[in-house]
C-alpha cells in the first residue's frame, strides 16, 4: 500500500504491480474528482480491463486542502526544511498559520482513515508505505488505529538542524515528531539528514541510539535509514530514443549551433538559486567577452506554487534578470539565454541529451534527481556544475566541477573551467558518472528498502 504525491507512482509502479498494491492520494482538481467518482470507493483500476494496481483518490475540502498546501506544506513546512526564511523579517508566525494546521491535521487524518479503512478490507497482511513531508501526523493517526501493523516513511525533503527546526511553533514541532516516530522505518536521501534527525529528536525520545540510528519513543523504536533515491537509467534511454524527443533535439541542435550550450532545468522554486546561477553567467560573459557569441545558455523549467507570494516574486524577479541579461549582450541574432518555461519532458530529455554543461547549483534540496537524469542521457561528454548543497553532491562530486551555491565567483570560475575542458577530460568525467549511477539507479534505491523491511517485517 503506498501513498502520498503521485509523482511518485512511476518510481514505484513496478512494486505497485508485482504486489497488487494501492496507491492512495489525493484528487487535485475536478477531473480527478469526476474519475474517482465512478468506481466504487473511489478506487481506480489500472489497467482498466486487467488491473495490476488501484489508485484510490480522497476528495478533500476545497478550502481546507487550500489552507494545507499554500499555508502549511508551502511555505512553512518546505521553506524551514530548506532553510529558506530570511530570520530578521520571516517568517511571522500569526493567527492563520496556527488556524491552518488544523487543516493539515485533517487532511492527514482522511489519508490515515483511507488507509486503515483499506487495512480492514486487505485479506494479505499490510505493508503501509508513507511518502514524503505531507503526511508528517498521518502514521500517528494510523498507530492509534493498529498498534503492531509496520509503518514505512521516506521523506524526500532535507531534514534541517535542529534549532532550525525550532522555528515551528513548539505543539506543532511535537506533534510532526510524534507522528514520524510513529513508524517502524523512517528514511531519508542522506546520512546528514539522518543526523539532523537524530539530534532533533534528543530533545523529544526517551533514547537515541546513535550506533544504531535508532530513536526509542513511548515504548516503539524507530529506525532511522538513508537512501539515496536514483533513476531508471533503462527507462531514460527508451525515452530518449522516441520520436518526440527525436523532434526536438533538432530544435535544440538549433539552438545550440556552434556554440557551447550551457543548459538548467527545474521548478521556478526559490531553493533551486536559479538567479544567482545567471548572475554568474552574467559575470562571466563581461569578465571573459571572447566568449559571446560562442555560448548559449537555455532554461526548461516548470512554474511552481504560483498561490505562493514568495514563488510569484521570484518569478518576476527571474525574467527581468533573464531580460536584462539579453539586453545587456544581444547582438548579431544571437542571445545569450533562450528560455522555454513550462516545457514538457521530451524537451528536457532532446537537452538533456546535448548540453556541454549542465549547471546545478540548488541552495539545498532532498536529492534532486536532474544531475543524475542528464549524466545517463547525455551524449555530448557534458560537463556538471554542481552545487555542494545540492543532495546528490555526495555521490557525484569526484567528477564533477564542484560549487559553493552562495558564491557567484565560485560559479563564474566553473563555467570558464566548464568550457576550456579538453574532450578528454570531460569524456573521462561523463564516464566516470554514468558508472555511478548505473551501479546504484531507482531499483537499488527500493530495493535497500525492501531488505531493511524485511529485517523487521
Amino acid at each position: 500500500m503506498k501513498t502520498g504525491a503521485g509523482g511518485m507512482v512511476q518510481t514505484l509502479l513496478p512494486i505497485m504491480e508485482n504486489i497488487n498494491g494501492i496507491w492512495i492520494a489525493s484528487a487535485m482538481d475536478g477531473a480527478d474528482v469526476e474519475m474517482a467518482e465512478r468506481y466504487p470507493h473511489n478506487r481506480i483500476p489500472i489497467p482498466e480491463n486487467n488491473p495490476k494496481f488501484y489508485i484510490h483518490f480522497i476528495i478533500l475540502d476545497p478550502e481546507k486542502y487550500d489552507e494545507y498546501y499554500n499555508v502549511i506544506n508551502n511555505p512553512l513546512i518546505w521553506f524551514i526544511h530548506h532553510y529558506m526564511w530570511n530570520l530578521p523579517h520571516n517568517p511571522q508566525i500569526g493567527e492563520d498559520v496556527h488556524s491552518a494546521w488544523k487543516s493539515y491535521e485533517y487532511v492527514n487524518q482522511k489519508f490515515a482513515e483511507k488507509i486503515i479503512h483499506e487495512v480492514n478490507e486487505c485479506e494479505k497482511e499490510p505493508l503501509i508505505m508513507l511518502q514524503d513531508f505531507q503526511l508528517e501526523l498521518c502514521p500517528g493517526y494510523i498507530r492509534e488505529r493498529f498498534e503492531d501493523i509496520f509503518l514505512n516513511q521516506f521523506i524526500h525533503i532535507p531534514w534541517p538542524q535542529p534549532d532550525y527546526f525550532r522555528i515551528f511553533p513548539g505543539y506543532i514541532r511535537e506533534a510532526i515528531i510524534e507522528g514520524l516516530l510513529s513508524n517502524d522505518i523512517l528514511g531519508f536521501h542522506l546520512k546528514k539528514y539522518v543526523k539532523n534527525f537524530l539530534m532533533t529528536c534528543e530533545m523529544y525520545a526517551d533514547h537515541v541510539d546513535w550506533k544504531e540510528s535508532v530513536v526509542h519513543f513511548n515504548g516503539r523504536k524507530t529506525y532511522v535509514r538513508n537512501y539515496p533515491i536514483s533513476v531508471d537509467g533503462k527507462k531514460l534511454k527508451k525515452i530518449s530514443k522516441s520520436q518526440k524527443v527525436l523532434n526536438y533535439e533538432e530544435y535544440v541542435k538549433k539552438i545550440k549551433g556552434n556554440n557551447f550550450l550551457f543548459y538548467r532545468t527545474e521548478r521556478t522554486d526559490l531553493s533551486k538559486n536559479i538567479i544567482r546561477g545567471f548572475n554568474a553567467y552574467d559575470i562571466f560573459l563581461e569578465k571573459y567577452p571572447q566568449f559571446q557569441e560562442k555560448v548559449t545558455f537555455f532554461i526548461t523549467g516548470v512554474s511552481t506554487r504560483e498561490k505562493v507570494k514568495e514563488y510569484r516574486n521570484y518569478k518576476v524577479k527571474l525574467n527581468q534578470t533573464i531580460n536584462d541579461i539579453n539586453q545587456k549582450y544581444s547582438k548579431n541574432g544571437w542571445k545569450p539565454i533562450i528560455t522555454r518555461f513550462d516545457a514538457e519532458y521530451s524537451l528536457v530529455t532532446a537537452a538533456l541529451k546535448n548540453y556541454d554543461c549542465l549547471l546545478v547549483n540548488s541552495i539545498y534540496d532532498g536529492m534532486n534527481i536532474v544531475p543524475k537524469e542528464g549524466i545517463i542521457l547525455n551524449e555530448n561528454n557534458g560537463i556538471l556544475i554542481l552545487s555542494e548543497t545540492t543532495g546528490s553532491y555526495e555521490e557525484l562530486k569526484d567528477y564533477s566541477i564542484n560549487i559553493n551555491a552562495f558564491d557567484i565567483k565560485d560559479t563564474v570560475d566553473a563555467m570558464y573551467k566548464a568550457v576550456n575542458m579538453n574532450i578528454e577530460e570531460r569524456k573521462k568525467r561523463l564516464e566516470e558518472l554514468k558508472r555511478i549511477v548505473r551501479n546504484y539507479n531507482v531499483y537499488s534505491w527500493i530495493g535497500e528498502q525492501f531488505r531493511d523491511i524485511q529485517k523487521l517485517f
